[in-house]
């Protein structure tokens, strides 16, 4: 197909569900099959605390988690829990593309990251859908893990039906959370077409009509004073 300059520099090839690949393309030189992609939004964390999972420059690598080894294939199973999370979620949505800044963008000190950066608003503008890790605090954590258990009353007239403790806290699970406190994260928010955000009590998902929430509830829009 014909490439287009508005797609991120890379993307990782996620394949599908029933033909999964993991490797990392340049899209101004390889061939491209759709334009759609997912994009990650999550929080690095203590990066001293532990070794991130990044692309670097061959002469930087010890690894072999550099550019050239990567666009070859990249390992599942050595990524962190979060990536996984997110090649996972691509695969489902039947999406191709996924973009990770810490292995789209080559990081160290021979990287591209101060080039890059100058897209952000590209790559976030131009995803098909925003993920957003908001219950992870690193690499490692993941954010697909099991919610807490609802309580509920049980009541039966003719048909039973249940009632529980409403869950849709948006501001509380979201806006508030460890993800939106990072700086960077308003204007991805702000240039999202639509976003899923995983929190630890449910999936939320926005887009220009809302918010809405697994239990079918429809909120109005947020808007964030600074």
């Amino acid at each position: 197909m014909q490439l287009t300059h508005k797609l991120p520099t890379r993307l990782i090839d996620v394949g599908t569900l029933q033909a999964p690949v993991l490797r990392l393309v340049e899209t101004q030189h390889e061939v491209v099959h759709s334009t759609r992609y997912i994009a990650l939004s999550h929080i690095w964390g203590d990066t001293k605390a532990y070794k991130a999972f990044v692309t670097l420059r061959k002469d930087e690598s010890n690894a072999g988690h550099d550019l050239a080894t990567f666009k070859s294939s990249i390992p599942y199973d050595e990524l962190p829990k979060t990536f996984k999370h997110a090649v996972d979620c691509t695969r489902n949505l039947n999406i191709r593309y996924l973009w990770i800044d810490a292995i789209c963008i080559i990081q160290g000190t021979n990287g591209d990251f101060s080039e890059e950066a100058k897209r952000m608003e590209d790559v976030y503008s131009g995803a098909y859908c925003v993920v957003a890790a908001s219950r992870a605090r690193d690499q490692r954590d993941g954010f697909l893990g099991a919610r807490p258990q609802r309580q509920y009353v049980t009541f039966h007239p003719e048909k039973p039906f249940y009632v529980c403790r409403t869950i849709d806290h948006f501001n509380e699970d979201v806006i508030m959370g460890p993800l939106n406190q990072q700086g960077w994260a308003l204007p991805q928010r702000a240039l999202a077409r639509r976003t899923m955000y995983f929190t630890e009590k449910q999936t939320y998902f926005e887009c220009g009509n809302g918010v809405r929430c697994e239990t079918l509830t429809k909120m109005r829009k947020y808007v964030t004073h600074i």
